[in-house]
């Protein structure tokens, strides 16, 4: 495997953990109910869920998907290449030539 290729699948991967938790972050932000103090009149204010806390929850949800969003652009700019290539393609420059997506480095 390249050295590009063992760099791909581990930016992939994690992406897909992050998103992964993200999701589960968030379903268990919405189940918990509202958050917030309302004067003390919310119960929920001091849940703990799965052993920590709203807020803890709440700040890992938010890292969690920023991670993941860096993650994708990282993995954009890996791909850069063939994105241009592949939209030069579908759009090219004069109607008449034709732009090979054969020419493209392969991702």
């Amino acid at each position: 495997m390249s050295r590009k290729m063992r760099w791909n699948h581990i930016v992939n991967v994690t992406i897909a953990l992050l998103g992964l938790l993200s999701a589960v972050s968030g379903f268990l932000l919405l189940i918990a109910g509202e958050g917030g103090y309302r004067g003390g009149r919310n119960p929920g204010f001091h849940a703990v869920i799965l052993g920590l806390s709203r807020h803890t929850w709440n700040d890992l949800h938010v890292w969690f998907s920023l991670l993941a969003v860096a993650g994708v652009v990282l993995h954009l700019a890996l791909h850069w290449t063939w994105i241009v290539c592949v939209t030069k393609a579908w759009f090219p420059a004069k109607p008449r030539r034709e732009v090979a997506v054969e020419t493209c480095p392969v991702e």
